[in-house]
């Protein structure tokens, strides 16, 4: 389950409590407003923007995904990203580990005993669980597909750091109409995608395989969630 502790701004207002980014998610007018605003940002900014938003709200992907992402990743043939189970990150300065795989390396060093920090290291980058090692259809949405076609016609893999992301996002919203930029942060926008996979009728196995989610319960939770999927179901049955 995804969640945010203290610290998260909501609203203007810092809460203290566990905050859950299924809160968040954007509805259909909001996620538009959110993509003007990032066409209102000078031409780069506009390309990155615009891909991390398109991949991340309508595909789903996870920003240390979208911060790994290479033109490998990418099978246009058959229209997938392919999220590898490992890679060498190289995405730091002079070439090493960027500072989200250096900080995940000492965590497993730190619970770990038998773990030393430069075997730690090898193995960074890997995605989140086992389960996010997954193909994910970047032709499930049109503009998703047409952001991740024009970001890897010009780049080889993903330009900017971690923080970038935060920043395009951020600076998205702020661009954007009627939006609070606090509200808005790449994880919910994730949560947007599953929100909105869900209310179309995803059944819950392919959810889950779509989101990397390593418990399926996680994939259950928005189903349940969604009023759009109960509609269609009352709406189907012979009363």
């Amino acid at each position: 389950m995804s969640t945010y502790t203290s610290g998260h701004h909501k609203g203007g207002r810092t809460t203290d409590a566990t905050h859950h980014s299924k809160a968040d998610a954007l509805d259909d007018r909001e996620y538009e407003l959110l993509l003007e605003g990032a066409q209102r940002l000078d031409d780069y900014y506009t390309l990155e923007a615009q891909f991390i938003i398109n991949v991340a709200g309508r595909l789903g992907l996870r920003a240390g995904e979208i911060r790994h992402m290479e033109e490998s990743w990418i099978d246009r043939r058959r229209r997938m990203i392919v999220i590898p189970g490992d890679q060498p990150c190289d995405k730091g300065m002079d070439g090493g580990l960027c500072g989200g795989c250096e900080q995940s390396a000492q965590q497993m060093v730190a619970h770990n005993d038998d773990v030393e920090i430069e075997e730690a290291r090898s193995e960074m980058w890997s995605p989140k669980t086992a389960a996010a090692a997954r193909e994910v259809p970047f032709d499930a949405d049109p503009r998703a597909e047409l952001a991740v076609e024009r970001y890897f016609d010009r780049f080889d893999q993903y330009q900017t750091s971690q923080t970038g992301i935060n920043r395009r996002v951020e600076k998205a919203a702020e661009a954007a109409d009627e939006l609070d930029p606090d509200d808005i942060y790449p994880h919910c926008l994730r949560s947007t995608a599953a929100t909105r996979f869900a209310a179309r009728g995803l059944d819950v196995i392919a959810l889950q395989a779509m989101f990397g989610w390593a418990d399926l319960s996680t994939a259950q939770r928005y189903i349940r969630r969604s009023g759009e999927n109960t509609a269609r179901a009352i709406r189907d049955i012979q009363l």
